[in-house]
């Protein structure tokens, strides 16, 4: 009997569908309130509910507590920015400053879209306790697909210097991201991008030679 009544439609969608809307909403919150221009803005199982528009009780039925929300919300902002990048450059002409391009617009772009995103990447998870390790590992895993791209553009083997030239750009292009959406790199959008490419381009010839 409470089976039944666990899975009984109301107003048309059954209780899958409600509690898949309503983990949405969490997430979206999540977004809103870990990505927010406000720094004195905390995440809190109690303010992510009121965002949403979700009671407490809900809100459990998806998450153990408010890092569990955070983590996701990072690892689903990742994803989403790795795979419209990757999306880009499957689609990118085989020249080596046009392939760069496409991939640094492509997730300036994506970033630009939705300022929360490069917040809680850039900003956020330095502070967040729980999205510290999660920063680290996205750094690796950047540094890592940017290795595999040259080497494979570059038909050249893994090495030490393959490795440390991608740390160096991954860095540093977080860096300038940070301090461009921060408003301390006065430079549009088009600027931002012909100006890593260059940088981008020039560290190549460390991985060719």
């Amino acid at each position: 009997m409470s089976t039944s009544a666990s899975v009984r439609p109301y107003g048309g969608v059954n209780a899958d569908q409600r509690a898949s809307e309503r983990r949405e909403r969490l997430l979206d919150a999540g977004l809103d309130l870990l990505g927010s221009a406000d720094d004195s803005v905390t995440l809190t199982v109690r303010g992510v509910c009121a965002q949403a528009g979700v009671v407490a009780r809900y809100f459990y039925e998806s998450f153990a507590d408010s890092d569990a929300l955070a983590v996701e919300v990072y690892e689903r902002v990742i994803t989403n920015l790795v795979d419209e990048t990757l999306a880009a450059l499957a689609t990118s002409p085989e020249e080596e400053q046009e392939r760069i391009r496409t991939g640094l617009s492509a997730i300036v772009a994506h970033l630009a879209a939705d300022p929360r995103r490069g917040r809680l990447i850039f900003t956020t998870a330095l502070s967040h306790p729980a999205l510290a390790a999660k920063r680290l590992e996205m750094v690796r895993m950047f540094a890592g697909l940017l290795a595999a791209q040259a080497q494979s553009f570059y038909k050249t083997d893994p090495t030490a210097r393959l490795d440390a030239v991608a740390r160096f750009l991954v860095g540093g292009f977080g860096e300038t991201l940070t301090a461009w959406q921060h408003g301390d790199l006065d430079v549009t959008q088009e600027e931002l991008v012909d100006l890593c490419v260059a940088l981008f381009a020039s560290s190549a010839a460390s991985v060719r030679d």
